[in-house]
């Protein structure tokens, strides 16, 4: 309990400091957002093993993660179209667009039943964070090169479990964070698509839109406000072919873009 009450103190303190310049406001913000993190990690690994690599595991412990960082960072979340993440009772791709750190907050506040997320491998030995990670089921796929027979097995089983458990997988189609804050999506990466056409489930595209005036690492920029995202139609994969997946990611993308500055131009 030590180990709380010191955070608690130094929270009230990074508060406090984090009026006197915007420079100082960002590290303080980063370091609270991190302390949930962390916060989020550790009840993870208190409450994981009771029910281990359950996929179910974050949809219940995802709703403390973003009440925790909203009060912290004082930071709400409008989430739009929410009802078509159940409204399919099987498997589906999940693809949200990726701005920053901050997404996981926002992907946390509508994280559906039986999802898990798809990260690179090195992520599962970053302490903490990767131990939970490991502990709620979510999958770690290696990148290098040379891995491509193991990465193509390791996929298999994932597209079975989507198929058999009616599995919802998150992956990010633009790989990595758009680091430019230029408003526009990084070209999307096709392997969430080949998953969901090789599964014949349907994309669901999440767009997150964070205003600059909110976050923008770039210019140091953390402040209190409103992101708003949006949930939208399924897209059917069902009848398409290999040779369909560049059409599939294309539209997914453009639909996406087009929600994204509709977003932007709301708030």
């Amino acid at each position: 309990m030590c180990w709380l009450l010191n955070l608690g103190i130094i929270t009230v303190v990074l508060y406090f400091l984090s009026f006197i310049s915007k420079h100082v406001n960002y590290i303080c913000k980063m370091f609270l957002y991190s302390c949930c993190y962390l916060i989020l990690a550790v009840v993870h690994m208190l409450y994981c093993p009771f029910f281990p690599k359950n996929r179910d595991n974050t949809y219940t412990l995802a709703p403390l993660f973003y009440h925790l960082s909203r009060l912290c960072l004082g930071i709400t979340i409008e989430a739009e179209g929410t009802e078509h993440l159940e409204s399919y009772e099987g498997g589906y791709i999940l693809s949200p667009n990726h701005q920053s750190s901050l997404d996981t907050m926002c992907i946390a506040r509508i994280w559906p039943h039986r999802a898990i997320i798809l990260m690179k491998k090195s992520l599962m030995y970053v302490p903490f964070f990767g131990w939970a990670a490991y502990l709620s089921g979510h999958e770690f796929i290696t990148r290098k090169s040379g891995a491509s027979s193991e990465v193509r097995d390791h996929m298999n089983i994932i597209n079975e479990r989507i198929k058999k458990e009616r599995l919802r997988v998150c992956v990010f189609p633009e790989g990595t964070r758009n680091k430019a804050f230029d408003g526009k999506m990084l070209p999307f990466k096709k392997g969430g698509f080949h998953m969901a056409q090789q599964c014949q489930a349907p994309v669901v595209p999440v767009v997150i839109y964070i205003p600059p005036s909110l976050y923008d690492g770039k210019n140091w920029v953390f402040n209190s406000g409103v992101i708003k995202m949006k949930v939208l139609e399924p897209f059917s994969t069902v009848g398409l072919k290999p040779e369909d997946v560049t059409e599939l990611t294309n539209s997914v993308q453009t639909k996406m873009q087009e929600t994204l500055d509709e977003l932007s131009k709301k708030a």
